[in-house]
């Protein structure tokens, strides 16, 4: 009989298995347009002292909590406090699991093979499953949000090297603050000016044409898109709740 194996330091999953299937680490991640926060990799220009973390557009408090609910069930919770006035471009709950023991990935309706296409296939849907070699079906479920009014929630599915990501994510509703359009490569990063990425992101077809185009075109597209960005007030707080079951 399979048995879940997880491994929970500071209330992080870590490593952990279900049969062959191996997956980890999970975390948090949310950006502005200067700052990276993620729990699993490498930051960028951030400063953390315990749960807050100063970025460059904002401070906020992060209460993070994962736990096993059943013998076959993790549950993660995040929630994100803002500490003054502060710009966002989204927050995510982060799944990873290793590609060898699955199968394939399956959300909106569609079932795909891994290509190592690194194409996040976003969605407004609060569920996505893995199939794995043996039979299991990982099941992934958003059961909780909260976007303050200013984001709203999708899950992506993404295929990257030797690993299957799946992302629950808050991402910003019109009308939007900011929109940073942006042209980046392994040497710099282009922005436009405010005015001009707004006049993009408004013209007819704009938004269609350059949301998160490097996302979802995957990594043969050039990295040129337009991210929006939201403002939360002082006080106010994004939550995400995420059940992954093992059956």
């Amino acid at each position: 009989m399979k048995k879940l194996q997880a491994e929970i330091i500071s209330n992080r999953l870590i490593t952990g298995q279900y049969g062959d299937i191996r997956f980890g680490p999970w975390g948090f991640e949310c950006s502005d347009r200067h700052s990276f926060v993620t729990l699993s990799d490498q930051c960028r220009n951030t400063r953390q002292v315990g749960d807050h973390w100063q970025l460059a557009e904002g401070d906020w408090a992060l209460d993070y909590q994962t736990s096993r609910i059943d013998p076959a069930t993790l549950r993660i919770r995040a929630t994100l406090s803002a500490r003054r006035d502060g710009l966002l471009q989204d927050a995510v709950i982060r799944l990873i699991f290793d590609k060898p023991t699955i199968q394939s990935g399956e959300i909106a309706g569609r079932k795909y093979d891994h290509t190592d296409s690194d194409r996040y296939r976003l969605h407004p849907v609060r569920t996505v499953r893995l199939m794995g070699t043996d039979g299991t079906i990982i099941s992934v479920t958003l059961d909780r949000y909260d976007g303050a009014g200013r984001f709203t929630p999708y899950i992506y599915l993404r295929d990257r090297g030797d690993h299957w990501i799946i992302h629950a994510r808050l991402l910003p509703i019109d009308p939007v603050d900011h929109v940073w359009l942006r042209w980046a490569n392994r040497f710099f990063t282009l922005s436009a000016p405010d005015w001009l990425a707004h006049l993009v992101w408004n013209f007819p077809g704009g938004k269609a044409a350059f949301w998160r185009l490097r996302e979802r075109l995957g990594r043969r597209c050039p990295e040129i898109q337009a991210v929006p960005l939201n403002r939360l007030k002082s006080c106010q707080s994004l939550m995400l709740e995420v059940t992954c079951r093992f059956a």
